[in-house]
């Protein structure tokens, strides 16, 4: 009732079907006896980022080869909620805007650009060219990620949970940092990684200005 009530209100035509509807329909999806229709936001290709970069104040989250749909939408849900400017991602071996990354995203997938792009170095290269400070993730940095002091434009980078980041991102990071964990816990899902950078970043820019 509470739904209806809402779409109403906001002029959406509500439409009640029965239960095959919904299992013929959406058999993949846990949709709860609910579905919308409605104009997906679409993903974007490498020349949005010339929309983008020019701004004086930018966070980018480039999520490398990272395949779990839960572990992405998850990223972009944080993503969404730091008030990151856009997710990256490459267009091969890595979990692109699927239904699944859209429900668990919790509507951030609708509200943050998603950029698919061809190669994450020549990316993070085009980046650095525009003075936005790369910070990749390993779990054999020296640096913690509470002791860092990060700049206006930066770009935070999460490698896939079995391998992190491939060599050749880490090389052309500008810093290698990794979460502090005084516990006997070596690692974080790269989700929950992920949400602890971010705020870690913005509440440390905040604090700064």
């Amino acid at each position: 009732k509470e739904i209806q009530q809402v779409a109403e209100k906001n002029n959406i035509e509500v439409v009640t079907q029965n239960a095959s509807f919904f299992r013929k329909t959406f058999s993949e999806l846990n949709h709860q006896s609910v579905g919308i229709i409605c104009n997906k936001r679409l993903e974007e290709n490498e020349n949005f980022l010339e929309n983008i970069i020019k701004k004086e104040k930018l966070l980018l989250l480039v999520l490398e080869h990272i395949t779990d749909p839960h572990n992405v939408g998850a990223c972009i849900r944080s993503a969404a909620a730091a008030g990151v400017d856009a997710v990256i991602v490459p267009k091969n071996r890595s979990c692109h805007l699927t239904s699944t990354v859209r429900k668990i995203s919790s509507g951030g997938a609708e509200l943050i650009p998603f950029i698919v792009v061809t190669n994450i170095v020549r990316t993070i290269n085009k980046l650095k060219s525009e003075g936005v400070m790369i910070y990749g993730t390993d779990i054999e940095a020296s640096q913690l990620h509470d002791e860092m002091s990060y700049s206006d434009k930066s770009a935070l980078i999460i490698g896939s949970e079995e391998k992190g980041l491939k060599r050749l991102t880490l090389e052309n990071c500008d810093e290698i940092i990794k979460i502090k964990m005084p516990g006997r816990i070596e690692s974080l899902n790269a989700s929950v990684s992920t949400g602890i950078l971010l705020f870690q970043m913005i509440n440390q820019k905040r604090t700064k200005s």
